[in-house]
């Protein structure tokens, strides 16, 4: 998650209901444990260290409206979860996922074939956001 839970920290203080928040480092883990705890909305927050896969397979009972991928640049963990996602039906008609990446060709290059559609792209100094919808 990026800034260590920042983007889901930011929807909860906004009205969301709830954030789901993972990461397979434990230092990490720790780091958004702790700013957590100084928002008081650990009631709103799950956090997982394991696996995203897991966490798709396992951890999520609701389909999302949101859904934030931050993953470690030079991997193809955008593709494999937004598979996943579709693939266990996590996702609603009008859920957004939002992927940040600094090659976004290639991100896109890989989504190509998904049931997926680019809504939006924006750029934030070298972080390019693409904002995606499940095709109807």
């Amino acid at each position: 998650m990026h800034g260590s839970g920042a983007i889901g920290l930011e929807a909860i203080s906004r009205g969301a209901k709830k954030a789901i928040l993972c990461d397979n480092n434990k230092e990490a883990i720790q780091v958004i444990k702790k700013n957590v705890a100084k928002t008081k909305f650990e009631d709103k927050i799950e956090i997982h260290q394991m696996n995203f896969e897991d966490v798709i397979k396992s951890k999520i009972e609701d389909k999302l409206d949101i859904i934030y991928l931050d993953p470690p640049y030079k991997t193809n963990y955008a593709c494999v979860a937004i598979k996943l996602l579709l693939e266990k039906e996590k996702l609603q008609t009008d859920s957004i996922i939002i992927i940040e990446t600094d090659q976004k060709d290639k991100i896109k290059k890989e989504i190509n074939s998904l049931q997926i559609d680019i809504i939006d792209e924006r750029k934030y100094g070298r972080a390019n956001l693409i904002f995606l919808k499940k095709k109807v």
